[in-house]
Parts: structure tokens; sequence; C-alpha cells
């Protein structure tokens, strides 16, 4: 039986470190699955070559000297628009990444990916996907949280009942003997809620409390 012969990816590599493409020619040249057809180290020469040989996926360097990865991208979708790009850099640079994917690329990955996640990442770009790494949707959901952490909406929102009852007495200008009397709970009590208040929102002063609830609740 004849054995039919596997369609292999062909791949370009342009990176302005010659011992970077040197490390993806080795790992990438040994998979039965892609075939190294050229490399450059700036967009120049890049653009020239890519024209000639067609590639079906380009690992593209971002921050490159002169003509940025970006500016290539950009130059890629007009001159060549069946080559698809698959995005590399060492930085998590959100704003870059974007720019990235707006001017033509359909992926990113790191440098410090691991193998199999690049190689999923060029198998997923050739197939016509979007493909977005680990470390970059991890950086992105971080940022959120923190964001969001951040938010004095949220910080409100992690206080208990209880605990907001006696935000509101305390801007009221209750003493915590007041609050305890009110509330007919113990002075201590009092104590105890007010200092995980100010621990929850990350305030150290009345002041602050003030700030913190006035922002998350606006009034007008």
């Amino acid at each position: 039986m004849l054995q039919v012969p596997i369609k292999k990816i062909k791949l370009f590599l342009v990176d302005d470190h010659r011992m970077v493409i040197d490390m993806w020619s080795s790992l990438l040249g040994a998979d039965p699955k892609f075939e190294i057809v050229g490399s450059a180290l700036n967009a120049e020469a890049a653009l020239a070559d890519i024209q000639t040989f067609l590639p079906n996926v380009v690992l593209l360097d971002i921050t490159l000297p002169g003509v940025s990865g970006i500016e290539l991208a950009k130059s890629l979708r007009e001159k060549a628009p069946t080559v698809k790009i698959l995005g590399v850099s060492m930085h998590t640079n959100i704003i870059l990444i974007k720019q990235m994917l707006m001017n033509g690329a359909s992926g990113y990955v790191s440098k410090t990916s691991s193998f199999d996640e690049m190689r999923t990442a060029i198998i997923s770009v050739y197939e016509g996907q979007r493909y977005i790494c680990r470390d970059v949707k991890d950086y992105i959901t971080n940022q959120v949280i923190s964001e969001q952490q951040s938010d004095p909406a949220y910080r409100i929102n992690q206080l208990t009942k209880r605990e907001l009852e006696i935000v509101n007495m305390i801007k009221d200008g209750y003493s915590s003997r007041e609050i305890s009397e009110k509330l007919f709970i113990s002075k201590r009590t009092v104590e105890v809620h007010r200092y995980n208040i100010f621990k929850k929102l990350d305030i150290n002063n009345i002041t602050s409390l003030i700030r913190v609830t006035n922002q998350a609740f606006p009034r007008g």
C-alpha cells in the first residue's frame, strides 16, 4: 500500500537574533509536520523572500529593528494575503500584541512558550483559527482581577451586611461606643468590625472610608 505523504506546513522565520532563528529551525525543522522554507533577520529581507517563497505561516518577531514586525505584518496583509502570521515576542505588551493582531497577525506566542504550545499555535493559525498563548491570557486575567480589586464598588461589595451598617454609622459620625449601644453589641465587637472594614477596603482612616464609599456610590 502506498503511503500518502504528509502535507507539511511551510514556515518562514523572522527574528533579528540569529540564535533564535537557529533554535526555531532546529526544533520546528525536526517536526515532520513542518518545513522551514526560509528565514530573515529584518523586515526588508523578509518581505522580499516571503513574497517569493509564499510560506503557509510566518513566525514574526514583533520588535524588529528599523521596520517593526507590526509594520511588516501590515505589508504582508497587502502583498501576501494568503500567508498566515504568528506574532512572537519576549514581552507581554498588550498594546503591541493588539496592534499586531489588528494589522494582520492571526495569533501570538511568547518566546517563553513551550515548544508544544508553539506547535499548537502554528497549526491553529494555519487552519484559520486565532491563537493567544497561555502567558498572555494569564497576564490579561491577572490585570483584570487587579483592576477589579482596586475598584471601590468591588471592595465595598466584599463587606457584610453588618459591616455596611457600621460603615454608614461611622460616616454619620457615631463613635464605637455609640454604635455598640444602638446595635446592642459590645464596643469590642464594633472595633473588630471596624478593623475588618478597614482591611477589606485597604484604608486606615475615616477620611479614606468616606472617599472610597463616595467613589463607589457617587451622587448626581
